[in-house]
């Protein structure tokens, strides 16, 4: 077998395990929403009780994503993984075992220990991705790995509600074997990493590099090249270390993302968890046609991830990913705008589910794509961490005061009244114009910084030729630099430079670097705000049951 045909294999089968790590986590995720009604007249939980449920699933989501990549970068993805998957596991057990024994509080404390594995789980499985794909077609590749999750959260969606009319527990029962099969997979790449690394011939993780470089002490006998390795394997572990201090140093306008990302996290997961709810009681219909309609919100994804990956790598416009998300803000606009009209208008919540589902269905991939537009390559981690970490705050928070608000405008806390629908679906609608006019800003901040770093890179070059650096000593190719970077004014050769200019660490200025201090304590204001709501709101609605 041929060289380039063996490494295609292995990194198949090493997209194969990422993507069967999510499927058990992606299922159980999606598997209350539908059954909300149910567990309302079965168990009497209010619909605080069931936010504060789903809320519970995200908490950890505000932390765990940092703390996922320094576990990634320390103990490398195999070891975090296997955590991971293991935290997964042990919540959907106590989740089904609080389902079995009807108790509220048990099934919270499932949740908040599911979701403890979710965030890492998630870095990890694109670092794996990113770590095989780099070099083929990583867009893609993310998009595929990430369908498997997507398919699995639609069949959960889909399925939840005839599972349970066929037996009241069978969908957590469902959702624990998903969660072992998941496991399982994740042992076999633990002991198989090695060899799918070696035969896919990418390089050696970090937090492998760092064991083998302690583990081989200079002898004698090897004493130069044993020490120039293991000091090579000390710099690759090093530079791959997740640091947090690095986030004041990003600059406005990844700041603007991480808001926007606020915004996203509560118009996108809270809707998707309460839709079927919602569109049961604004439509007067039943409980399986609302979770089979509801459903739709999440089938996009399945089908959208791979062509959205595809264009945004075949696209040689370099702002194709900031377009592709105003489009999709653009389309949950409409179906929020859809649902806010009377019912007694629209008679049926089809084109908006359908609206959003196509909206969110290549938008999360998106916020991912287009980090590298944003910082330099080697804070991408930071990024993404604190990407993942303030999208929970802003989608636990939402979750929490939604369920609130529901009870507070109801009479019975187990009922859903059409008042309080309004209300939510208004709240919906208003701070999605929000993320829709930040992604704008966003957009028009990107160029605008990126058409003043080309013009920055051209007055350098041009000095350095003027002053005589290139006339003889210059290396072949440098003048046809000069020529590609062209003028100011032609920066409308957007294709590859913008690209460029991507990978290229831009210094901030001082007042940035202040403004990011200041964003990163708000950043952590945030996480901690967040918890003590959810702490303020258990106890509020736990104390009397």
């Amino acid at each position: 077998m041929s060289i380039p045909r063996r490494a295609f294999l292995f990194r198949g089968l090493a997209l194969l395990c990422a993507c069967s790590l999510s499927i058990g986590s992606h299922f159980g995720q999606n598997t209350l929403g539908p059954l909300k009604s149910r567990l309302s007249r079965e168990k009497g939980t209010s619909n605080a009780e069931f936010s504060l449920l789903i809320a519970a699933l995200g908490l950890n989501s505000t932390w765990t994503p940092l703390v996922g990549g320094l576990l990634a970068a320390r103990l490398g993805t195999t070891w975090t993984s296997l955590i991971a998957t293991s935290l997964i596991l042990a919540g959907q057990l106590i989740l089904l075992l609080g389902d079995l024994s009807s108790s509220v509080k048990t099934m919270l404390f499932g949740m908040f220990i599911f979701g403890l594995g979710i965030s890492p789980l998630a870095v990890v499985q694109e670092t794996i991705i990113v770590r095989f794909f780099n070099q083929h077609g990583l867009g893609v590749s993310l998009a595929l790995g990430l369908v498997a999750g997507k398919g699995a959260s639609f069949v959960s969606a889909r399925t939840s509600f005839p599972l349970s009319e066929w037996n009241p527990h069978a969908p957590f029962v469902v959702s624990t074997l998903l969660a072992a099969f998941s496991f399982f997979v994740n042992l076999f790449y633990l002991f198989a990493s090695n060899q799918i690394a070696a035969g896919a011939g990418v390089e050696i993780e970090p937090a492998e590099a760092h064991r083998q470089s302690t583990s081989r002490p200079a002898s004698a006998i090897d004493s130069v090249e044993n020490m120039s390795e293991a000091a090579a394997l000390h710099k690759v572990a090093e530079k791959r270390t997740v640091r947090l201090s690095d986030l004041a140093r990003l600059g406005d306008i990844f700041w603007l993302y991480i808001g926007i990302n606020i915004l996203c996290g509560t118009i996108w997961a809270p809707f998707t968890h309460l839709a079927s709810n919602i569109i049961e009681h604004r439509y007067t219909i039943s409980e399986g046609a609302a979770a089979e309609q509801a459903s739709i919100l999440l089938v996009g994804s399945v089908f959208l991830y791979p062509i959205c990956g595809y264009i945004t790598d075949i696209s040689k416009k370099g702002d194709i990913v900031f377009r592709l998300l105003i489009l999709a803000s653009i389309l949950t606009l409409a179906s929020y705008t859809w649902l806010a009209l009377p019912p007694s208008f629209t008679h049926t919540a089809l084109p908006a589910m359908l609206s959003f589902g196509i909206g969110h269905g290549f938008s999360p991939l998106l916020l991912v794509l287009m980090v590298p537009h944003l910082v330099p390559l080697k804070y991408v981690s930071t990024a993404l961490g604190a990407h993942k970490s303030l999208e929970s705050c802003g989608s636990t928070v939402m979750q929490t005061v939604a369920g609130f608000v529901l009870d507070f405008k109801s009479s019975n806390p187990t009922r859903t009244n059409a008042d309080a629908v309004q209300s939510v679906l208004n709240s919906f609608l208003w701070l999605n114009l929000a993320q829709m006019a930040g992604v704008c800003w966003l957009r028009w901040k990107e160029q605008h910084s990126h058409a003043a770093s080309i013009s920055n890179d051209y007055r350098q070059v041009a000095l350095s030729y003027e002053e005589g650096e290139h006339t003889h000593q210059g290396a072949p190719g440098d003048e046809a630099h000069l020529s590609l970077l062209g003028s100011p004014e032609s920066a409308d050769s957007d294709s590859e430079l913008m690209d460029d200019m991507s990978a290229k660490e831009r210094t901030p200025s001082e007042g940035e670097r202040r403004r990011g201090r200041v964003f990163t304590a708000m950043s952590g204001g945030a996480v901690v705000s967040t918890w003590l709501l959810f702490v303020a709101s258990v106890w509020m609605e736990m104390r009397t049951t």
